[in-house]
């Protein structure tokens, strides 16, 4: 398990805390932990065992959409495969 590390000439553009539920995930709840956005990749990774649940090149993402219920951000980001992250926070 690595923690984030900016590859050569990539520069952060931002991050946050995010909450992420994945199909594959044993546990029930979402996972905690941070989406970072480089000028190269989207990447998150799980806060308590720094586990890389996406690390998508910037080529491969097809789209993103947001959506708000009541006090909470939803994030959608889209790959070229038709796969969906979702992501509150």
């Amino acid at each position: 398990m690595a923690k984030f590390q900016l590859q050569e000439n990539e520069t952060l553009i931002g991050s946050g805390m995010m909450a992420y539920k994945h199909k594959k995930s044993p546990a029930s709840q979402p996972t905690r932990g941070t989406i970072y956005v480089t000028n190269q990749r989207v990447c998150y990774y799980e806060s308590w065992s720094n586990y890389v649940y996406m690390d998508l090149p910037l080529s491969e993402v097809a789209g993103y959409d947001t959506k708000r219920a009541l006090f909470v951000t939803f994030v959608y980001i889209y790959d070229k495969n038709n796969t969906r992250y979702a992501f509150s926070g």
